[in-house]
């Protein structure tokens, strides 16, 4: 969670400056990070063998789900607010939690249901009270 807070604030700072390219942020922030993570893991679980479908699905997932994403989180942190990003964030993992039910046929249990429920409850909360205090337009 420190990790996480720290690159929001670093990469929001980095991006607000608008002098270097959100593809440029993205490029050196992830290449950084899956070259230390591809050490780490080929050296503690090896590097296996893939195959052409492998291939594909790693492919797919750095330039759609990894290089795409990114690149446009890089380039809203330039012009959103610190909690209009912040709103974005929190619900990445209601995200997961649908596409998860929808993809992979995971079953909702009631206690995510509430989860699910009090954030975006907490997300609408947010969005009422800075609309009224004309904040977030």
């Amino acid at each position: 969670m420190l990790a996480n807070v720290v690159s929001a604030i670093f990469g929001r700072k980095i991006n607000r400056t608008e002098t270097i390219s959100p593809l440029i942020v993205t490029f050196v922030s992830m290449g950084v990070g899956s070259f230390v993570m591809l050490i780490i893991g080929g050296t503690t679980q090896g590097f296996g063998i893939l195959t052409g479908k492998d291939w594909l699905i790693i492919v797919w997932l750095a330039l759609v789900n990894t290089a795409l994403a990114f690149t446009l989180w890089n380039k809203t942190l330039r012009t959103l607010s610190a909690i209009e990003s912040s709103i974005i964030n929190s619900l990445m993992l209601p995200q997961i939690a649908i596409l998860a039910l929808v993809f992979l046929g995971e079953k909702l249990t009631p206690k995510l249901v509430i989860g699910l429920g009090l954030v975006f409850t907490g997300v609408v909360i947010v969005q009422l009270k800075n609309r009224t205090s004309g904040k977030i337009g």
